[in-house]
């Protein structure tokens, strides 16, 4: 009888822990409007089909979202940034993605400038990763 009242308290601890830790530390993206002459950046970021609304960076600014990576490591963002004054210049490509560190709580810092998108992780110096209207990726 006692093993079975330990077995039951051990199942219904198991439960409760594995319910409530389903996510893990609390994660970052940051977008940065280092654009010049004025020009606004639109902002357009989901995750699957979870829409986070669009957002207008204006210069020197941010636009930022935090989030809980799930234990399974399949979070990811995307977003699309157009830049104005008439919004003819964009990108859509991935801002986040679990597995890009192995860190429970990531940092991502994106910075639109006028050559490109550049991407920082965890506040390493940041590194052109998109041109704008350009392919999806540039090796660097």
């Amino acid at each position: 009888m006692n093993n079975l009242f330990i077995i039951s308290i051990l199942l219904g601890l198991f439960i409760g822990i594995s319910h409530g830790f389903h996510t893990l530390g609390e994660s970052k993206v940051t977008v940065s409007n280092q654009l010049e002459h004025s020009k606004l950046l639109k902002v357009r970021c989901n995750k699957g089909d979870n829409d986070l609304g669009e957002h207008i960076v204006k210069i020197g600014e941010e636009y930022e979202f935090t989030f809980n990576d799930s234990i399974f490591g399949t979070t990811r963002y995307s977003c699309k940034m157009d830049q104005g004054p008439n919004f003819k210049h964009h990108q859509e490509f991935v801002v986040y993605d679990a597995s890009w560190s192995k860190a429970l709580e990531v940092t991502c810092k994106w910075i639109a400038r006028e050559d490109g998108i550049y991407f920082s992780l965890d506040g390493n110096p940041p590194t052109r990763k998109y041109v704008w209207d350009g392919p999806h990726i540039l090796n660097n």
